[in-house]
C-alpha cells in the first residue's frame, strides 16, 4: 500500500468523506492558459521525467540547503536489473507492455549500464554549470523508465532510444519555472518521507518541502484543485506530524501546502491554519491512525517488531551451537550402550532386528563423526 493508493482506494470511502467533511475545499482563484501542451500521449513518462529533472533543477539552485536521501529510485531498479542480467542464463530478454520486443541480454545490459554512467556525468555536470542540455532532459526520460520498472515491474522496450518530441516537451516545461518561488532560505527537501507515518501507510514521500511550504507537482493539462490533490497534500502533512520530516520526528517543518502546476508555470499556495487550529489536525491525525490500523499493525506493533529484528540475529547464535555440540555427544555415548543391551536381550528373536539394526546404527554414527 501507500498513500495515494490508501486515498484512492473504493473500500475507503470513509476516510475521503472525513477529509471533505474536516477539511473544506479552499476557493481556487487561478486562472490562466496552458503554456506547455503535451506533445505525445507519453504523460506518465514525461511527468516522472520533469520530477527528476525539477529536482536536479532545484538542486543547483539550492545548493546550501537542498537536503535529499541518498539514492533514487532509479538507483534501485538500475541495480535489480543489471544483477538480474549479469546473473541470467538466458540469452534473450522480452521486453514492453506486451512483451514483445526481444533484446539480448548482454545488449540490453550495455544500453542500461552505458545510459546509467552518461546520467550520473550529466548530472554531475548540470549541478555545477546549470547548463540545461538535451542529453541531461534525455538522461531523465531514462531514469523515468527506470522508475517504471521499479512500480509496475515492465522493463521499457525503448531503453535505446527517447522521443524527441518527450525532450522537447521537457525543455518547455522547465523553463516555466520561476526560480524564486523555489529557492530555499533555510532548507529544500525534494522527496521527503515521513518516518513512521510513512511506514504506517505502507510508503510515502512526497514531492518537496522548501523551508516550511509542502509542495506537490503535477504535469496535468488542467488548472483546478482536483479533491484528490488537495487530500494528498493534506495526507503528507497529517504523515508529518505522525513521523516528522526523513528520520527526524522532531522536524515538522510545514505551515503551508501547495501545488506547481507545472505546464502553466503556476504555484497555488494556502496556510494550513485556514483549515483549522493545531487541536482540529492532532484529532484527525489519531483518528487517521486508528482508521488506517484497523486489522492491520499498529505503530507500536510496527516498532516492536524492527526492535526485535535488530536484535534477532545477536540472540541465537551461541544458543545454536551449543545445541549442535550436546547432541552431537549425546548421540555418540547413548546409541551404543542402547545397542549393547539390545544385543544381551534379544538374542533368541530374528537375526534381522537384533543384529543387522546394531551394525546400521554403529556405521551411521561413526558417518557422521
Amino acid at each position: 500500500m501507500s498513500l495515494t493508493s490508501i486515498l484512492s482506494d473504493r473500500d475507503n470511502q470513509e476516510l475521503r468523506d472525513k477529509l471533505k467533511t474536516e477539511f473544506l475545499r479552499p476557493a481556487f482563484t487561478l486562472k490562466t492558459e496552458i503554456k506547455a501542451a503535451p506533445l505525445t500521449n507519453n504523460w506518465g513518462i514525461v511527468g516522472t521525467a520533469f520530477d527528476y529533472l525539477m529536482r536536479f533543477y532545484l538542486q543547483h539552485h539550492n545548493k546550501n540547503t537542498f537536503i535529499q536521501r541518498d539514492t533514487w529510485v532509479a538507483d534501485h531498479s538500475y541495480k535489480t536489473l543489471t544483477n538480474q542480467f549479469s546473473t541470467s542464463k538466458q540469452t534473450e530478454v522480452r521486453t514492453g507492455f506486451h512483451r514483445d520486443k526481444v533484446f539480448k541480454t548482454k545488449d540490453l545490459l550495455k544500453i542500461i549500464t552505458d545510459q546509467y554512467d552518461q546520467t550520473k556525468t550529466n548530472y554531475s555536470k548540470f549541478i555545477a554549470n546549470g547548463q540545461l542540455t538535451d542529453d541531461l532532459i534525455a538522461n531523465t526520460i531514462y531514469l523515468a523508465k527506470l522508475d517504471a520498472y521499479f512500480r509496475a515491474g515492465i522493463i521499457d522496450q525503448n531503453f535505446d532510444n527517447h522521443n524527441p518530441d518527450d525532450i522537447r516537451d521537457l525543455h518547455s516545461i522547465i523553463s516555466l519555472v520561476d526560480k524564486t518561488n523555489f529557492t530555499a532560505k533555510h532548507q529544500c527537501y525534494f522527496n521527503p518521507t515521513f518516518g513512521e507515518g510513512s511506514m504506517l501507510v505502507g510508503g510515502a514521500d512526497a514531492d518537496l518541502i522548501i523551508d516550511n511550504t509542502l509542495i506537490d507537482i503535477k504535469a496535468t493539462k488542467h488548472l483546478k484543485l482536483d479533491r484528490e490533490h488537495l487530500n494528498q497534500v493534506l495526507g503528507y502533512y497529517i504523515l508529518s506530524l505522525i513521523g516528522g520530516v526523513n528520520n527526524n520526528p522532531n522536524d515538522r517543518p510545514i505551515e503551508n501546502i501547495g501545488l506547481y502546476f507545472a505546464r502553466h508555470g503556476e504555484l497555488w499556495t494556502l496556510p494550513l491554519h485556514q483549515f483549522g487550529d493545531q487541536r482540529k489536525f492532532e484529532e484527525f491525525k489519531d483518528w487517521f491512525i486508528s482508521y488506517v490500523s484497523r486489522g492491520r499493525m499498529t505503530l507500536d506493533d510496527l516498532k516492536d517488531l524492527m526492535l526485535s529484528l535488530k536484535s534477532k540475529p545477536e540472540k541465537p547464535a551461541k544458543p545454536v551451537v551449543k545445541k549442535k555440540v550436546v547432541a552431537k555427544k549425546t548421540t555418540t555415548k547413548a546409541k551404543p550402550k542402547a545397542t549393547t543391551k539390545k544385543e544381551k536381550v534379544v538374542k533368541p528373536t530374528t537375526k534381522k532386528t537384533s543384529v543387522t539394526k546394531p551394525k546400521t546404527t554403529a556405521k551411521k554414527t561413526t558417518k557422521k563423526k
